[in-house]
């Protein structure tokens, strides 16, 4: 039954994510466009490597708790996880994660509380990036600063080590429905998770100004890498805070047209959003699948 539970579970996230992808391709319909291969495919490499350094901090977090978590089974939790945000609400993301994680040598409560802290961590470190960037950048519309002060504010607040420890009881609890022992990080932990989804930020940036020149829409500048690196960190933060939302479908694209539209033209914004959409959902897809097969390979042999 446990096996037949998680065939289901997966035919229903991969038909979430596939849906997502035509939708996207149905908004491309009659539009012509000139592809370079090379930086599309440099660009989701720069995603992967994004998604990869966010990974490392939740294993640091989860050794950090007392768990213990190998950096190959991480990384296939974490790639896997990811296709849980394709369901309304993003809990799959947890559950998902627990399934794919051995709960004996990392307990379910430490899972849970150290998924919890690296995406309060993850998304603190780009609403922070997003403002600093705009910031930096200039000519970008007050709502977008406003949005990512406040965001970025929020979410450093719930990750101050103090307000974490009483966070994580209550979301173990919720999610065990028992009684869990209390959790808690240092600042140490806290400005080492900082350093690290930094650099996982920067690669996001970096992925979306690939994918942007591989339409022939060039932000090769250093205005251009503030903007790369400030939208997409604000649109995936705005995107995962609108909970209802699967995976921030909307919100992210509207962040992403919004800020480049004023520099690269409206349309051309609509395209670059729609394009990063439909590689990063690829490369997610790609990578949970492969993950998992290597996981299922390495256990028979093992």
């Amino acid at each position: 039954m446990i096996t037949l539970a998680r065939w289901v579970c997966a035919g229903i996230l991969l038909y979430a994510a596939g849906r997502q992808i035509v939708a996207e391709l149905k908004k491309l319909d009659g539009t012509k466009l000139k592809l370079d291969l090379s930086l599309l495919f440099l660009g989701a490499t720069l995603y992967v490597t994004a998604l990869a350094c966010f990974a490392v901090y939740w294993r640091q977090a989860a050794l950090q708790m007392g768990g213990c978590l190998g950096r190959v089974d991480a990384q296939r939790a974490y790639f896997a996880s990811q296709l849980g945000k394709y369901i309304p609400g993003k809990a799959w993301v947890v559950f998902i994660r627990c399934a794919l994680t051995d709960t004996k040598a990392t307990p379910a409560s430490v899972i849970i509380a150290s998924t919890f802290y690296e995406t309060l961590v993850m998304m603190a470190t780009g609403s922070l990036l997003a403002l600093v960037t705009l910031l930096l950048a200039g000519d970008t519309r007050p709502i977008m600063l406003i949005l990512s002060g406040a965001l970025s504010t929020g979410f450093l607040f719930a990750a101050l080590p103090p307000v974490f420890s009483r966070l994580a009881t209550w979301t173990t609890r919720t999610f065990q429905k028992a009684h869990v022992a209390s959790i808690s990080v240092t600042y140490t932990n806290w400005f080492s998770g900082l350093r690290c989804c930094f650099a996982g930020w920067i690669a996001a940036g970096l992925s979306l100004m690939a994918i942007a020149g591989s339409l022939g829409v060039s932000l090769f500048t250093f205005a251009g890498f503030l903007l790369a690196c400030g939208s997409m960190a604000l649109a995936i933060v705005g995107g995962f805070a609108v909970l209802i939302v699967p995976a921030g479908l909307g919100v992210r694209e509207w962040i992403l047209m919004e800020i480049l539209g004023p520099s690269i033209g409206t349309s051309k914004a609509v395209l670059v959003a729609i394009l990063t959409r439909i590689t990063h959902v690829s490369v997610e897809l790609l990578m949970a699948g492969g993950l998992y097969w290597f996981g299922n390979r390495r256990a028979e042999h093992d």
